[in-house]
């Protein structure tokens, strides 16, 4: 299973609302100039079609549907607007997220640069969108294991936030968290564990030791506490963790269930293989109950399971 991303919205935490994961929401109705010549209006009552039906297919889901009404906007923003202009990058953020979704991951790269480039330019590098923009950028760089960039555009990103939102802010402070599962994938583990534990102290202090982004943070400190091989402080962590999140989110979220199957893994490597496949067993029975077969954590659950099964008693 992949180290846990904790990457969130920025839209929902800059209002308030802390949802997890990520750049993928419908774009916002590109507002057209105010006066546009006659031959031009009847055209930008078609592209306010197109841009619901992108609003539409985005939030079903249908990125794939979606991707083909994005480059055709894109193209007439640029057939009758020029090559660089404030209605693009809106779209491109768009056209990102919906290549993204659908695993184009190389794809979807340039798209997220443009589009937060164009944010920068158009609207101010504070603006909420752009901020969002550059944090899709920053993890799509992740999610291609590309982590040296993603190291270098993540600090960018905590830094901007810092300066618009303040250190404390629930999202400078997931940004930061962020930062710290990059600096782990580069087995940086000391710094991780530093920003980690920094952020978890902050994370307590000011939301609650039981909130998401506190228990989020501590799951990413306990991983990490792992790879270095301090197995016991890790054991500790992920015991403090499940403890909130089996109550809230519950069991059988997604989260929770990563945060099991990382802990089955930590008492495996102390040797406690009995607790490890009691562990993943339980995880496995939640998982395929809630998710069915083919969710990625029942089929990553049901690999440990099976590794398990030669393990010592």
């Amino acid at each position: 299973m992949k180290s846990t991303i904790v990457a969130f919205h920025l839209a929902a935490l800059l209002s308030g609302s802390a949802v997890l994961y990520s750049a993928e929401t419908p774009p916002a109705e590109v507002k057209l100039p105010e006066k546009l010549p006659e031959d031009l209006k009847k055209q930008a009552l078609e592209f306010k079609k197109q841009q619901a039906a992108v609003r539409e297919f985005m939030q079903a889901g249908k990125y794939a549907e979606a991707e083909p009404v994005l480059r055709s906007l894109i193209t007439a923003f640029k057939g009758f607007f020029g090559p660089g202009n404030a209605l693009l990058p809106e779209c491109q953020g768009a056209l990102g997220t919906c290549l993204r979704a659908q695993g184009r991951l190389a794809e979807a790269e340039p798209d997220f640069r443009a589009s937060w480039e164009g944010h920068v330019k158009y609207s101010g590098a504070e603006k909420p969108e752009t901020l969002r923009m550059h944090n899709a950028l920053a993890e799509n760089l992740h999610q291609q294991q590309k982590y040296a960039e993603a190291e270098k555009e993540t600090r960018a990103v905590v830094q901007e936030m810092t300066k618009v939102y303040g250190a404390e802010h629930p999202a400078t402070l997931l940004n930061r968290t962020n930062l710290a599962v990059v600096l782990g994938d580069e087995k940086k583990y000391a710094e991780a564990e530093k920003e980690l534990r920094d952020i978890v102290e902050i994370d307590v202090r000011v939301l609650g030791i039981d909130k998401q982004p506190t228990l989020m943070a501590r799951g990413a400190l306990a991983i990490t506490l792992r790879e270095e091989g301090k197995l016991a402080e890790s054991e500790q962590e992920f015991r403090k963790v499940l403890l909130f999140m089996d109550i809230n989110p519950g069991e059988d979220h997604p989260d929770t269930l990563t945060f099991r199957y990382h802990f089955a893994i930590c008492l495996t490597m102390e040797k406690k293989f009995a607790e490890a496949k009691k562990e993943a067993e339980q995880g496995l029975a939640t998982a395929k109950n809630k998710h069915g077969n083919d969710h990625p954590n029942t089929k990553e659950l049901q690999q440990l399971v099976t590794q398990m099964q030669n393990a010592p008693k």
